[in-house]
């Protein structure tokens, strides 16, 4: 995340559950900068909040809105084994739009049909009636957009979830760029529906979005030299 620029400062929150006890799930601790994040550093909590194991002495805390919005999320839906959450720049801008994706390129039709929009934003996320709307709001997409706020993906895996993240806020870039040209300029052809269904067939799965984070899971092996499994 940090590596591509989809971070700020202490914002953001990627969860994965336990692969022994489901119901529980790993999170990254308040105020340790993504590129400086390591094994030791990781929470993993319960669903009521409480540390069950992990941190260091004096990091032992997360982000509230981390808890409040992935434990509903994972609550939810038992496939979103993964769940990431920044404010990357771009899907920021994008979000203070509040609508969905245009089917403008090929990596768009990643997110047809499976991606939403939550229109509302009441403020940083603290309230559990809140996290129900969003949950709510995402259905069984695998990436909402939230008005004013910024992307949301969830994934059977991290690697998964990770590369909608990094791929929606390519989107993002992408359809700012195309509507920044359009200003005077004729509309931008848009895939058709049947064409964005046969590529979103072939490449908008899990098996694929597991091939693809993987590679940015190994670019970050390669940079960070296993400093990040200590």
């Amino acid at each position: 995340m940090a590596q591509n620029g989809l971070d700020e400062g202490a914002a953001g929150h990627l969860t994965v559950r336990d692969s022994l006890d489901g119901s529980t799930f790993w999170v990254n601790p308040f105020g340790v900068p993504f590129d400086t994040m390591t094994v030791t550093d990781l929470l993993r909590i319960d669903h009521t909040g409480a540390i069950i194991e992990g941190g260091r002495s004096d990091q032992m805390f997360y982000n509230e809105a981390a808890y409040v919005i992935h434990a509903a999320v994972h609550s939810a839906r038992p496939d979103a084994n993964a769940v990431c959450h920044s404010h990357s720049p771009y899907s920021k801008a994008f979000c203070a739009f509040s609508k969905p994706l245009s089917m403008v390129s090929q990596d768009a039709c990643l997110f047809y049909n499976d991606h939403a929009v939550y229109e509302t934003f009441g403020g940083v996320v603290l309230k559990g009636e809140e996290s129900k709307a969003i949950v709510r709001a995402l259905g069984q997409n695998k990436a909402l957009l939230m008005a004013n706020h910024g992307v949301l993906t969830v994934g059977t895996t991290i690697e998964s979830a990770t590369f909608w993240f990094y791929s929606m806020e390519k989107q993002c870039q992408v359809q700012l760029l195309v509507d920044a040209a359009s200003k005077g300029n004729a509309s931008p052809k848009i895939i058709s529906q049947e064409a964005a269904q046969f590529t979103f067939d072939q490449t908008g799965n899990e098996s694929v979005g597991w091939l693809d984070g993987n590679t940015l899971f190994r670019s970050t092996e390669v940079r960070c030299k296993g400093e990040h499994k200590q």
